[in-house]
């Protein structure tokens, strides 16, 4: 407990006021504390014990949730330990039992195949209004196109979102967006220096959204803004329809309506789905 003194003159003489400020509180040892969840706690770390206690430390100072309502009292360096058997365990852990990742991180890909595409498109980025674009550049292109869903849990980063780069060399013409709760998409008018005028489009369906739903909104959002007459037309991105189990109607429905051939052949899921697709009205030999 810290007193609280105060001073002040009366009548040429000095008073000296000593308060001290109390309210509710729980006092229990540290090892009764395990598993404790505390807003605000008074730590004291004195001990009448003579040699030191693993992990008493951790034990005592893990029980806040912030460092702002953590107060510490005779805290001794001097004092704090760690098992052997626990330093033994984090040794092997980190020599023989390291964790093998299923698959290769994306910021360890080296393929040149993806840097050297004119445009590269992500869904689910899962990004939201107050990322900087200049954590997620890119070496050779542009600030990202980007279609951010709104976050409704503070906690919790919204599950879709499309990124569309394309390269320093590119010149983007228009963009268009489109997005609801299980269908988005991105239209970019680019010109290439070498490939010249094309119209990409980046899509996400969920696997919520049904295959007539899609084509309804394809029709009725995506339609007006393609250029048709257009030399050169991409569709691509994650359809969630998987056309290694048929689904022969909605290629029909891309080629009736957009003039556009699939070229995706094979699994593009390690479950052996074909999942992402690219639709083309022109010969990509």
């Amino acid at each position: 407990m810290f007193d609280i003194k105060r001073s002040f003159t009366y009548k040429y003489k000095t008073f000296e006021r000593i308060q001290f400020p109390l309210r509710p509180a729980a006092g229990k040892t540290i090892h009764k504390s395990q598993g404790d969840t505390l807003h605000e706690v008074v730590v004291s770390l004195k001990s009448k014990r003579k040699g030191k206690i693993p992990h008493i430390h951790y034990v005592a100072l893990s029980r806040v949730t912030s460092l702002t309502g953590l107060q510490i009292l005779d805290l001794n360096q001097e004092a704090i330990a760690v098992a052997d058997c626990v330093r033994q365990e984090l040794h092997r852990l980190r020599t023989d039992a390291t964790l093998q990742l299923c698959f290769k991180p994306l910021y360890n890909l080296s393929n040149p195949n993806i840097l050297d595409a004119d445009v590269i498109g992500i869904a689910e980025s899962r990004l939201i209004s107050t990322d900087e674009n200049d954590d997620f550049h890119v070496p050779g292109f542009e600030p990202p196109v980007r279609l951010d869903q709104k976050q409704t849990n503070f906690n919790t980063r919204p599950p879709h979102g499309l990124v569309l780069y394309y390269r320093n060399d590119c010149i983007l013409h228009n963009t268009v967006t489109f997005s609801t709760p299980s269908l988005e998409f991105v239209i970019a008018d680019i010109i290439s220096p070498s490939k010249g005028l094309f119209q990409v489009v980046f899509v996400y369906k969920a696997p919520n959204c049904k295959l007539q739903q899609l084509k309804d909104t394809f029709l009725a959002n995506l339609l007006p803004d393609v250029y048709l007459r257009h030399p050169k037309i991409i569709i691509m991105g994650d359809f969630n329809i998987d056309l290694n189990t048929g689904n022969t109607s909605f290629l029909k429905f891309m080629r009736d309506s957009f003039c556009c051939s699939q070229i995706v052949s094979k699994p593009t899921t390690s479950y052996g789905t074909l999942l992402d697709l690219i639709f083309l009205n022109f010969d990509s030999k």
